[in-house]
């Protein structure tokens, strides 16, 4: 018997079997490595734990998401209403559901109150708005089955629209929107606090927010949509119009708080570049648990049929199905992808999707 220390030298042709007893009870890689070193060696012990460890489909299946991709910023339009943003709101109460618009360029802002979000009413809205807009180059919008119809798709072909859409559970992918969704909740609430009349009260909001310096630009929305300053109820001394300077001027503020803003996002995720081949076999998350033992990841194995970044298309093995999934819901088989000790990275519900009670809106 061959001792290093008072720990005992393993012969390659028994590891494996120590590294299986090693193992039993299914502790995490630290807790075998520590319980392996107490009592026994070999060269590269601690790579064949983690081997190990890695390669446990059961433990695959209920470890925590991985980190996300570092953050993709979307690239300044050119101008304004070349490329939009949208998203429902809803049900309220009352069965209403609110449509918001978002222009990137601009941050400007369109607000419709709707009884129904069919493909036909939603087309109805687009086409009243886009009467005084004009056509957008650009749509983002979730999966919802009014975006995702026949007729939606025809529409946007026939108007020369791109539609793109968001990667199903992600809702990041359309943060623009997503956090003009709460603030718009948030003034519903207030009014409801006050007992105001909700529409009035968003009109109040859209002249508000329209005409107030965004964060990120340093401007208006309506100066840079329209090329002019919303006149409100407060008093302003009228400046000559410098577009070519406030074009600039906001491109550069825009590219500065985005940069910023990935630097400490990523920062403050862990995030990590995650790449995916096409053929390489991964476990999907399962986004929705029917039962408290349901685990972290389908034991079914998918293969990678389409690899973009952070957007990655799979096939179930089993069933032939295919799905779209960001990389952060994916976990490699036999993976090599390190995890988070909690879910802090998984996706918020949509506003009005959730569990917040949103007000009534008079009539």
């Amino acid at each position: 018997m061959l001792l290093r220390g008072n720990r005992i030298v393993i012969p390659g042709g028994l590891r494996q079997q120590v590294l299986q007893a090693a193992y039993e009870g299914h502790p995490g890689i630290v807790a075998m490595k520590n319980r392996l070193r107490t009592q026994v060696w070999w060269p590269k012990m601690d790579k064949d734990a983690e081997n190990m460890v890695k390669s446990c489909k059961g433990c695959t299946h209920v470890s925590a998401p991985n980190p996300p991709n570092p953050m993709k910023r979307r690239e300044l339009p050119r101008e304004p209403w070349a490329d939009v943003s949208l998203d429902f709101m809803g049900p309220l109460p009352s069965k209403d559901y609110i449509l918001i618009i978002v222009d990137y360029y601009s941050r400007y802002k369109e607000i419709k109150i709707m009884r129904s979000t069919t493909t036909e009413d939603t087309i109805k809205v687009l086409k009243e708005i886009f009467s005084r807009l004009g056509f957008p180059s650009i749509i983002t919008s979730d999966n919802g089955p009014q975006f995702k119809s026949e007729t939606f798709v025809q529409y946007c072909r026939q108007c020369g629209i791109i539609h793109l859409t968001t990667i199903p559970y992600w809702p990041q992918m359309n943060g623009e929107v997503e956090r003009q969704n709460r603030s718009v909740l948030k003034r519903l609430k207030i009014s409801q606090i006050e007992k105001k009349d909700l529409k009035e009260d968003l009109c109040d909001y859209l002249m508000m927010y329209n005409s107030t310096p965004h964060t990120t630009t340093g401007k208006t929305p309506s100066e840079l949509f329209f090329r002019r300053k919303f006149r409100d109820k407060i008093p302003t001394i009228a400046d000559v119009d410098q577009r070519i300077v406030i074009d600039e001027e906001m491109r550069d503020r825009d590219k500065e708080n985005k940069e910023k803003g990935k630097l400490y996002g990523d920062r403050k995720r862990h995030a990590s570049e995650k790449e995916l081949q096409v053929v390489e076999q991964v476990f999907v998350k399962n986004m929705i648990k029917t039962s408290k033992l349901t685990p972290n990841f389908n034991p079914e194995p998918h293969t990678v049929v389409n690899a973009n970044e952070g957007d990655v298309q799979v096939r179930n093995d089993v069933t032939g199905q295919e799905s779209r999934r960001n990389v952060v819901h994916l976990k490699k088989i036999n993976g090599v992808w390190g995890t988070v000790k909690d879910s802090k990275y998984e996706e918020k519900e949509l506003l009005g999707q959730g569990n917040e009670e949103l007000p009534d809106i008079k009539k």
